[in-house]
């Protein structure tokens, strides 16, 4: 198959540039799919060039005088840049129309075209549109007209579709409409709650995927620098957990400004940001997007009674960077003052070095920002931001990024850090810098004690640890070898006392991070354990799940992992042996507390084993045995398969594979939605009891059957259990 470059429509011709010989095959694969398929979607990393594709994929349509339909779930500045030729400033199709609630377009004309399109189809058709107004009352006959005609829909950012008013309209179009998804994050919600794009539909599967580490060692996206600065601060006094863990649910945590201790807190820790970013950042004039976090109540000192001020962490930041607020150094200081008006020009009228941009300027504002902001070289420097901005915003020439709001949702946080990793060629930018701070979050389980362990708080909590989504952030691809070769770093710094004489930056001290964060995992799972071990009723069911899918989150990269899971594995073992002993216990937790530690047990070991066998293939084969022999096992890599069936045998209630297989295909019929809402409370108990746990232990042998590995990527698993095998 081949690309041509410029095809003639009339007397007009669609320009596209030729497609790199990578990207052509990709292309090819694409159109072969939905020859064969109607639904399918690709997952790649913002800035690998999706959009761009996607235009090859119309055009190909187009020519062929089918009716396209480029779909975004809400109006975003990617809808008009997509129908635009910026070059030569018309529609990059002829014969297209743009439908957005900003653009004033003749609906019934509109429907017109569309319906003569039907009549004749004598040239191709794109129609550009946000999915609020097809939906909206006055395009229902476009509507009606798109489901009717439609040959292609692109759908851009298909996360967006999921269970919802999208996802009922992809399912409206009938068999003749081919339906192909682009996004970099296939989920949305966070932990505990995420939906996955393939839910859309029983048909819709990934045609391609690319990962971000793979993306920068390809040099499609920029080396990225990750750096973290912890700010000692209690997350539990930044941050407002007046719904005590049920905050987490969410997926952004929001400040708490409302007393002057509280303000005074926000302010210092703002304040760490702007002084990472005058120590980190050489040049300050390249340009820097601060994502900052919602405020929920009245901020203290500022607007009229319980009033409330938009986007104000934004407008509090700008000033910091700007240089405008007193920062307190302690909760003795005098009360902040803050200004009274927040401007984000100076009195000459020109934009500050720090601006901020929130949805309450006017549009035309909003859009001056956004344009002095991509001008290299010019104010301002630095942009604020709560909300907008996340997707997109296509600016290559963004260099650093700075985090002041913890997320518990992947997809977000993925979508933050994409900001900073496309290319360019103008600025002269040679890495994407990120920069986030951090607080401590070892008050939640000493507030919250044995609440951790409600639903999936336990995976909410430890997302609020940078180096946990890190490692989520790189589970694909090959991360390490982008990590050794310099093209991923990841830091933590520490600030020491500023050099002498005005200006001068603060001393930093950089500190490699290790993924995976293996001693970052078992201290929290060590005070998982520590909760279990301390109570001494009931069946320990709960604890038992949560212990569980912590456990699977352990990876093994190198000795010093193992010598850390050993250790832990030796304590659980220890908690084991005592809990036969203890006599605090009555008969039923005596009966199950140590069969709970012993599967634990067990099940580390499996995992440390499966880390070894799928992902050690960096390690020598004297660097595996020494890992083996760390773990408690035979120093013989040969018989790594024999190991991991002792594991299960030592400590799954079923003691073979197809035991397991048996067990999971019970569970598959007992937990679609038509079984289970029947199931009396008793019954559901026993479900989650006996058979609930055989899921974490046969993902771990996918590869090792061919049975259990199409029931576990099947879609007729209820989201209960898809919810415990993918956030493994």
């Amino acid at each position: 198959m081949t690309i041509s470059n410029e095809i003639a429509v009339g007397m007009e011709t669609v320009e596209l540039e030729p497609l790199r010989e990578d990207k052509k095959k990709i292309f090819e694969d694409i159109v072969k799919y939905l020859e064969d398929n109607q639904r399918g979607y690709i997952k790649v990393p913002t800035g690998w060039g999706k959009t761009f594709l996607s235009k090859h994929i119309m055009k190909k349509y187009y020519d062929e005088g089918k009716l396209v339909l480029f779909l975004v779930s809400k109006n975003n500045p990617l809808l008009s840049q997509t129908y635009y030729d910026r070059k030569k400033d018309r529609p990059l199709f002829p014969n297209s129309a743009l439908l957005s609630s900003e653009q004033k377009v003749d609906r019934k004309e509109l429907a017109e075209t569309l319906r003569v399109f039907g009549q004749r189809k004598d040239k191709g058709f794109v129609l550009f549109a946000s999915l609020q107004t097809i939906l909206g009352k006055q395009s229902s006959e476009i509507k009606n007209l798109i489901i009717e005609l439609a040959d292609l829909t692109i759908v851009d950012e298909i996360h967006n579709f999921i269970n919802n008013r999208g996802n009922d309209f992809l399912n409206e179009l009938g068999e003749r409409t081919k339906i192909l998804g682009m996004t970099a994050t296939p989920f949305q919600g966070v932990v505990g709650n995420v939906k996955f794009v393939d839910e859309i539909a029983g048909d819709m599967r990934e045609v391609y995927a690319k990962t971000l580490p793979e993306c920068i060692l390809d040099n499609e996206l920029a080396p990225l620098k990750y750096t973290i600065a912890e700010s000692s601060q209690d997350i539990f006094e930044i941050f407002d957990f007046e719904k005590g863990l049920d905050e987490l649910d969410k997926q952004d945590l929001f400040l708490d400004c409302s007393t002057p201790d509280r303000l005074k807190k926000v302010i210092r820790r703002t304040q760490l940001a702007k002084d990472v970013y005058d120590s980190m950042i050489k040049d300050k004039h390249a340009k820097t997007l601060v994502f900052c976090a919602p405020v929920r109540k009245r901020v203290y000192g500022v607007g009229a009674e319980e009033e409330e001020i938009n986007a104000f962490h934004a407008k509090l930041t700008s000033s910091v960077f700007n240089g405008e607020i007193s920062v307190p150094e302690s909760e003795k200081d005098s009360d902040p003052v803050l200004p009274l008006n927040f401007e984000n020009y100076t009195p000459e009228g020109e934009f500050r070095d720090t601006v901020f941009i929130s949805s309450e300027l006017p549009k035309n504002e909003q859009n001056a920002i956004l344009a002095a902001f991509r001008e290299i070289g010019k104010p301002p420097y630095v942009l604020c931001t709560v909300g907008m901005l996340i997707e997109g915003f296509d600016f290559p020439g963004l260099e650093a990024l700075v985090l002041l709001r913890p997320t518990l949702s992947m997809r977000l946080f993925e979508q933050q850090v994409g900001r900073v990793t496309r290319l360019s060629t103008v600025s002269g930018k040679q890495q994407g810098n990120v920069f986030e701070i951090s607080d401590s979050i070892d008050s939640l389980y000493q507030r919250f004690g044995e609440g951790v362990f409600s639903g999936e708080k336990v995976d909410q909590v430890q997302m609020l640890q940078p180096e946990i989504r890190l490692e989520e952030l790189f589970s694909e691809g090959d991360a390490a070898r982008a990590i050794e070769e310099g093209k991923i770093e990841i830091k933590k710094v520490e600030l020491g006392p500023q050099g002498k004489g005005k200006g001068k930056r603060k001393r930093v001290q950089e500190i490699p991070v290790r993924l995976p964060p293996t001693s970052i995992r078992a201290k929290y799972f060590s005070r998982l354990l520590a909760l279990t071990e301390e109570k001494d009723i009931g069946a320990f069911e709960r604890e038992k799940r949560e212990l569980m899918r912590a456990t699977l989150r352990f990876r093994v990269r190198e000795l010093r992992d193992a010598e850390e899971l050993a250790e832990l594995a030796g304590n659980i073992n220890k908690l084991k042996r005592e809990a036969y002993e203890d006599h605090r216990l009555g008969d039923v937790s005596r009966q199950h507390k140590p069969k709970v530690f012993g599967e634990v047990e067990w099940l580390l070991k499996l995992q440390a084993l499966n880390s070894l066998k799928y992902n050690g293939r960096h390690l020598s084969m004297p660097e595996k045995n020494r890992i083996l022999k760390t773990l408690g096992f035979e120093p013989d890599f040969r018989k790594i398969d024999n190991l991991r069936l002792k594991c299960l045998k030592l400590g799954s209630a079923q003691k073979t594979i197809p035991e397991l297989v048996k067990v999971l295909g019970f569970v598959s019929r007992l937990s679609s939605s038509e079984t289970y809402q029947f199931l009396d409370k008793k019954k559901k108990e026993h479900w989650k009891r006996e058979f609930l746990p055989a899921v974490y232990w046969g993902f771990c042998f996918i590869d090792d059957s061919p049975e259990l590995k199409e029931l576990f990527e099947s879609t007729e698993w209820d989201r209960r259990v898809k919810n415990i095998i993918r956030q493994k």
